[in-house]
């Protein structure tokens, strides 16, 4: 049993590492685990409850981490959003804020200015991607 505990830690460390799992989503999986671990050992009633709050907490942070309508129906999978290509094109993650996008946006903006030896389309591209970066952060809080 410990080894088992060994490798999920390992496997949850891993996921934080590589950015497939945000920390703040530890919590509702280690709950989710602890309950899962109880209902095995006898704790049925208490081990199920802990599952459920898991599952509302993991869906509730999914919702605020990624937003509900974060898949529009009518894209195609292999047509990459406006979103992300801002992302890209700024070098941010969907789990960056916004005072992280503004900072990105300095940097890239102090490179590629064309006072500074940069290009007007160039520019132009940076400050629109900054724009929609924020705007989509501003609709997923209201």
């Amino acid at each position: 049993m410990t080894l088992l505990a060994i490798l999920v830690l390992a496997a949850l460390g891993w996921a934080v590492w590589k950015g497939k799992l945000q920390r703040q989503q530890l919590p509702p999986l280690l709950l989710g685990l602890a309950g899962a671990f109880l209902a095995a050992r006898g704790s049925l009633l208490i081990g199920v409850g802990a599952i459920a709050i898991a599952a509302t907490w993991y869906r509730g942070l999914t919702w605020r981490l990624f937003g509900a309508g974060a898949k529009k129906i009518d894209q195609s999978p292999l047509d990459p959003s406006p979103i992300d290509d801002a992302r890209f094109l700024l070098g941010v993650s969907r789990f960056d804020n916004a005072e992280r996008i503004r900072e990105r946006h300095r940097t890239l903006i102090a490179q590629n200015h064309p006072d500074a030896g940069g290009s007007d389309e160039r520019a132009a591209a940076l400050n629109k991607a900054r724009d929609i970066l924020l705007d989509d952060l501003n609709n997923k809080r209201l």
